[in-house]
């Protein structure tokens, strides 16, 4: 077998299912992309139609970028003998099956990961953890969707030994589909908070839909479940995989002890797993993390490490979070959380924020796709920024509950804006040597286009 994805295992697998091959080159694929524009040579182009955008409009784009092969629905002009096109009824059908098929081919312990918040950063700690032991591969960036899961999967080797898979969803039934196309032998559920309620609808179908990926493991596999989560724990019950809890609570099979806080610098916690006890030095900040650290050590159990083992390579690792520290030349800290917003996400940068010794200001978007919930769930993020920071700036319509809340709670220094780019103006002028500045928010406030004037001024 070929160690890497092949245009040839490509073309047959589509054929089957009635593709038309258009042109073909016989060569080796690096891997998936759907953005015409990340394409360096050598993967795999997905012309996805999307709402907006229609990926068949920029094959030729990725073509011309060295793209070594292209799934798409209608032929570009041309001739392009030296790269393989295959024309398909439906890309994202035809992905599917090609993830499917060549993941069977390469068979890799397969890890998913789920929760509403935290799957990138236990994805990125085991596979870091893992790398030390095993061949180990895992999703780049956000590769979690129906699109990016697959695409992830096409840069699996055949020497590969286990793959770490992170499963995000936006609509139901999305993450059943990825378990389908992985098969995963292990199953990892870190907690079920207010996220894409405009989707789903209910909490009660957020839940659902998280506590899929356990409910879809076999009898022989294993599924890793934050106990603390009220959501998770009844399902436990009505597993037939074998479980794995973790947590705070005396019930976790795998518990940590009393959280020493290092701010930037981390934590450190004590682990205890049937009976045996370890110490974890977490190298990231927030001690809202640990439940993810936990999370990564119960991976490697699963695999066969010791606890002792499993904590020594946590300690030891350096892997990176969402939240990325940026010091500035006159002693400002900017903590760039901006990647996305959630409920559980926005109070765990507070809480962390809370801790740290210095003037604390938090710069706040909204949050997303929070349907009916959503003004509840900003009223009660209004309550924790009044006992989090000593400024607040927040941006946009739904932040004014923010505003009105954490006034009402007795913050005395909170400012409201209509953009992000007259609430930066007035925070440029506010700054002082010593300040630590949160920013977060959802991914559509954009608010990392903020960071180079920010950076220019720290």
């Amino acid at each position: 077998m070929n160690t890497y994805l092949t245009t040839t295992f490509v073309a047959d697998v589509l054929e089957k299912s009635g593709g038309s091959v258009h042109s073909f080159h016989p060569g080796n694929i690096k891997g998936g992309v759907a953005d015409s524009r990340k394409v360096k040579g050598g993967e795999l182009f997905a012309a996805f139609r999307g709402e907006h955008l229609d990926g068949n409009d920029f094959v030729e784009e990725a073509l011309k970028s060295g793209a070594k092969a292209i799934i798409c629905e209608h032929a570009p002009e041309g001739n392009w003998p030296n790269q393989t096109i295959i024309t398909v009824k439906d890309t994202r059908k035809a992905l599917l099956e090609i993830a499917q098929s060549w993941r069977k081919a390469c068979r890799p312990f397969v890890i998913g990961i789920t929760g509403t918040v935290g799957k990138t950063t236990t994805k990125e700690l085991a596979a870091e953890v893992l790398r030390k032991r095993f061949k180990t591969h895992h999703s780049p960036g956000n590769f979690n969707s129906k699109e990016g899961l697959p695409l992830a999967l096409l840069s699996l080797t055949s020497e590969i030994e286990v793959s770490v898979l992170e499963m995000g969803m936006d609509s139901p039934g999305e993450i059943a589909t990825l378990c389908q196309i992985t098969e995963p032998q292990c199953g990892v559920v870190l907690n079920i908070g207010a996220t894409h309620l405009e989707k789903l609808g209910t909490m009660e179908a957020i839940t659902k839909e998280k506590l899929s990926l356990a409910k879809s493991l076999d009898i022989a596999a294993t599924a890793i479940l934050n106990i603390d989560d009220q959501r998770i724990e009844p399902a436990i019950k009505e597993l037939s995989c074998n479980v794995i809890t973790f947590g705070s609570s005396k019930k976790a099979m795998l518990k940590h002890g009393p959280v020493k806080n290092l701010g930037l610098e981390g934590s450190s916690f004590s682990v205890n797993w049937l009976g045996q006890k370890a110490d974890v030095r977490l190298h990231m900040p927030g001690i809202h993390l640990v439940q993810n650290a936990l999370a990564a050590i119960g991976i490697q159990i699963v695999l066969g490490t010791e606890l002792e083992d499993a904590a020594r390579a946590l300690s030891e690792t350096q892997a990176q979070g969402r939240m990325k520290i940026r010091y500035g030349n006159n002693g400002v800290i900017l903590l760039d959380d901006t990647y996305n917003a959630s409920p559980l996400s926005v109070a765990g940068a507070l809480g962390f924020l809370k801790e740290l010794q210095g003037r604390r200001i938090a710069f706040l978007g909204e949050m997303a796709e929070l349907g009916t919930q959503s003004d509840i769930e900003h009223r009660h993020i209004g309550t924790l920024s009044a006992k989090s920071c000593d400024l607040l700036y927040l941006v946009g319509e739904q932040c004014q509950l923010i505003f009105e809340e954490a006034k009402k709670t007795g913050h005395k220094d909170v400012h409201w804006f209509n953009t992000k780019e007259s609430a930066l103006k007035e925070l440029l002028k506010e700054l002082m040597p010593g300040d630590i500045v949160l920013l977060k928010g959802s991914r559509s406030e954009e608010l990392e286009s903020l960071i180079p004037k920010l950076e220019a001024k720290i």
